[in-house]
Protein backbone atom coordinates (compact mmCIF):
# COMPACT_ATOMS: atom_id res chain seq x y z
CA UNK A 1 0.00 0.00 0.00
CA UNK A 2 1.35 3.60 -1.05
CA UNK A 3 1.74 5.90 1.83
CA UNK A 4 -1.05 8.34 0.67
CA UNK A 5 -3.34 5.09 0.25
CA UNK A 6 -2.14 4.43 3.81
CA UNK A 7 -2.97 8.30 5.12
CA UNK A 8 -6.65 8.06 3.66
CA UNK A 9 -7.18 4.88 5.44
CA UNK A 10 -5.93 6.74 8.94
CA UNK A 11 -7.99 10.04 7.88
CA UNK A 12 -11.45 7.52 7.01
CA UNK A 13 -11.02 5.65 9.93
CA UNK A 14 -10.40 8.50 12.03
CA UNK A 15 -13.83 10.18 10.87
CA UNK A 16 -15.62 7.09 11.25
CA UNK A 17 -14.32 7.24 14.84
CA UNK A 18 -15.31 10.62 15.13
CA UNK A 19 -18.95 10.32 13.69
CA UNK A 20 -19.57 7.58 16.17
CA UNK A 21 -17.86 9.26 19.26
CA UNK A 22 -20.58 12.00 18.27
CA UNK A 23 -23.44 10.07 17.99
CA UNK A 24 -22.84 8.14 21.01
CA UNK A 25 -21.51 5.13 19.91
CA UNK A 26 -19.18 3.54 21.91
CA UNK A 27 -20.96 4.11 25.29
CA UNK A 28 -22.44 2.12 27.58
CA UNK A 29 -25.81 1.01 28.15
CA UNK A 30 -28.60 -1.15 26.28
CA UNK A 31 -31.74 -1.16 24.06
CA UNK A 32 -34.64 -2.63 25.50
CA UNK A 33 -35.37 -5.97 26.04
CA UNK A 34 -37.71 -6.66 23.36
CA UNK A 35 -34.92 -5.85 21.03
CA UNK A 36 -32.42 -8.11 22.71
CA UNK A 37 -35.06 -10.51 22.27
CA UNK A 38 -35.06 -9.53 18.19
CA UNK A 39 -31.42 -9.24 17.51
CA UNK A 40 -28.07 -10.75 19.16
CA UNK A 41 -26.48 -7.17 18.97
CA UNK A 42 -26.19 -4.88 21.66
CA UNK A 43 -27.44 -1.27 20.71
CA UNK A 44 -25.85 1.28 22.46
CA UNK A 45 -28.15 4.01 23.79
CA UNK A 46 -29.60 7.08 22.95
CA UNK A 47 -28.34 8.78 25.89
CA UNK A 48 -24.86 8.89 27.21
CA UNK A 49 -24.54 8.35 30.60
CA UNK A 50 -25.10 11.15 33.26
CA UNK A 51 -21.81 11.41 35.87
CA UNK A 52 -23.07 13.43 39.33
CA UNK A 53 -19.90 14.60 40.11
CA UNK A 54 -18.97 16.88 43.53
CA UNK A 55 -19.45 20.56 41.48
CA UNK A 56 -21.27 19.34 38.45
CA UNK A 57 -23.08 17.01 36.12
CA UNK A 58 -21.81 15.94 33.44
CA UNK A 59 -23.19 13.52 30.28
CA UNK A 60 -21.21 12.05 28.05
CA UNK A 61 -20.75 8.30 26.75
CA UNK A 62 -16.87 8.41 27.29
CA UNK A 63 -14.65 6.29 28.72
CA UNK A 64 -13.83 7.12 32.50
CA UNK A 65 -10.34 7.70 34.15
CA UNK A 66 -10.64 9.31 36.92
CA UNK A 67 -13.59 11.28 38.70
CA UNK A 68 -13.34 14.59 40.88
CA UNK A 69 -9.55 13.85 41.97
CA UNK A 70 -7.98 16.19 44.43
CA UNK A 71 -5.25 18.01 42.39
CA UNK A 72 -4.01 21.29 44.28
CA UNK A 73 -7.18 23.80 45.08
CA UNK A 74 -9.26 21.64 42.51
CA UNK A 75 -10.93 18.38 41.63
CA UNK A 76 -10.05 16.62 38.51
CA UNK A 77 -12.17 14.65 36.14
CA UNK A 78 -10.95 12.85 32.93
CA UNK A 79 -12.88 10.73 30.42
CA UNK A 80 -11.12 9.57 26.98
CA UNK A 81 -12.40 8.71 23.43
CA UNK A 82 -13.80 5.13 23.00
CA UNK A 83 -11.70 4.59 19.97
CA UNK A 84 -8.91 6.06 21.03
CA UNK A 85 -7.05 7.28 24.49
CA UNK A 86 -5.25 10.10 22.32
CA UNK A 87 -8.76 12.31 22.60
CA UNK A 88 -9.53 13.40 26.25
CA UNK A 89 -12.02 15.33 28.36
CA UNK A 90 -10.29 16.97 31.31
CA UNK A 91 -12.49 18.87 33.61
CA UNK A 92 -11.35 20.82 36.19
CA UNK A 93 -13.52 22.37 38.97
CA UNK A 94 -13.53 24.17 42.13
CA UNK A 95 -15.41 27.11 44.25
CA UNK A 96 -15.30 30.05 42.03
CA UNK A 97 -14.19 32.24 45.10
CA UNK A 98 -10.44 33.21 44.96
CA UNK A 99 -10.48 31.36 41.58
CA UNK A 100 -9.56 33.87 38.51
CA UNK A 101 -12.74 34.99 36.30
CA UNK A 102 -12.98 33.11 33.22
CA UNK A 103 -11.07 35.61 31.22
CA UNK A 104 -8.06 35.77 33.06
CA UNK A 105 -7.97 32.20 33.25
CA UNK A 106 -8.07 31.90 29.79
CA UNK A 107 -5.24 34.48 29.17
CA UNK A 108 -3.22 32.71 32.41
CA UNK A 109 -3.35 29.24 30.70
CA UNK A 110 -2.67 30.89 27.24
CA UNK A 111 0.92 32.42 28.71
CA UNK A 112 2.25 28.97 29.91
CA UNK A 113 1.30 27.68 26.52
CA UNK A 114 3.08 29.38 25.07
CA UNK A 115 5.95 27.57 25.71
CA UNK A 116 4.86 24.83 23.68
CA UNK A 117 6.55 23.10 21.03
CA UNK A 118 4.68 24.34 17.71
CA UNK A 119 2.29 26.55 19.76
CA UNK A 120 -0.11 28.12 17.09
CA UNK A 121 -2.96 29.62 18.82
CA UNK A 122 -6.50 29.01 16.60
CA UNK A 123 -9.02 31.52 18.87
CA UNK A 124 -9.53 33.33 22.42
CA UNK A 125 -12.38 34.79 22.67
CA UNK A 126 -16.01 34.96 24.52
CA UNK A 127 -19.03 32.71 23.59
CA UNK A 128 -22.19 31.33 25.06
CA UNK A 129 -22.47 27.78 25.86
CA UNK A 130 -26.46 27.79 25.94
CA UNK A 131 -27.68 30.51 28.05
CA UNK A 132 -24.35 30.77 30.08
CA UNK A 133 -21.22 32.38 28.96
CA UNK A 134 -18.15 30.77 28.53
CA UNK A 135 -14.54 32.03 26.96
CA UNK A 136 -13.30 29.40 24.01
CA UNK A 137 -9.66 29.50 23.38
CA UNK A 138 -8.47 26.40 20.83
CA UNK A 139 -5.23 26.48 20.16
CA UNK A 140 -2.47 23.72 18.81
CA UNK A 141 0.94 22.80 20.31
CA UNK A 142 2.68 19.63 21.37
CA UNK A 143 1.40 17.58 18.19
CA UNK A 144 -2.28 17.92 19.73
CA UNK A 145 -5.32 20.68 19.50
CA UNK A 146 -6.74 21.57 22.61
CA UNK A 147 -10.61 23.05 22.81
CA UNK A 148 -10.80 24.93 26.61
CA UNK A 149 -13.87 26.03 27.59
CA UNK A 150 -13.91 28.68 30.70
CA UNK A 151 -16.91 29.76 33.22
CA UNK A 152 -18.32 29.83 36.35
CA UNK A 153 -22.20 28.89 37.46
CA UNK A 154 -23.46 28.94 40.91
CA UNK A 155 -20.09 29.84 42.36
CA UNK A 156 -18.71 27.04 40.67
CA UNK A 157 -15.15 27.81 38.05
CA UNK A 158 -15.28 25.12 35.52
CA UNK A 159 -12.53 24.81 32.99
CA UNK A 160 -13.33 22.45 30.56
CA UNK A 161 -10.84 20.93 28.35
CA UNK A 162 -10.97 18.63 25.33
CA UNK A 163 -7.68 16.98 22.82
CA UNK A 164 -7.48 15.94 19.77
CA UNK A 165 -5.40 14.73 16.82
CA UNK A 166 -5.15 17.58 14.11
CA UNK A 167 -6.92 15.80 11.29
CA UNK A 168 -9.97 15.69 13.40
CA UNK A 169 -10.13 19.02 14.69
CA UNK A 170 -13.15 20.35 12.87
CA UNK A 171 -15.57 17.54 13.89
CA UNK A 172 -14.12 17.50 17.74
CA UNK A 173 -14.23 21.45 18.11
CA UNK A 174 -18.23 21.03 17.22
CA UNK A 175 -18.31 17.65 19.72
CA UNK A 176 -16.60 19.43 22.58
CA UNK A 177 -18.72 22.58 22.36
CA UNK A 178 -22.16 20.25 22.52
CA UNK A 179 -20.41 18.53 25.66
CA UNK A 180 -19.30 21.40 27.41
CA UNK A 181 -22.84 23.51 27.14
CA UNK A 182 -24.49 20.22 28.92
CA UNK A 183 -22.33 20.63 31.93
CA UNK A 184 -24.83 21.60 34.60
CA UNK A 185 -23.47 23.27 38.03
CA UNK A 186 -24.74 21.84 41.35
CA UNK A 187 -26.71 24.78 42.22
CA UNK A 188 -28.08 25.35 45.90
CA UNK A 189 -31.44 27.32 45.31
Amino acid sequence: MTKLGRKAGVVVTGLVAVALAISGCGGGGGGSSEESKESSVKRPSAQPPVYHLAEYDMETGWVKETLDEKVGSYRQSVWHDPASFSSKLIIDSRPAAGALPPMAAAEFSRVRADDLPDYRERVLKRVKLGKRSAVRWAYFGAGEDRIDYFFEECGTSIVFRGSTAPIAYEPFSEFYGVVASRIKAVCNE
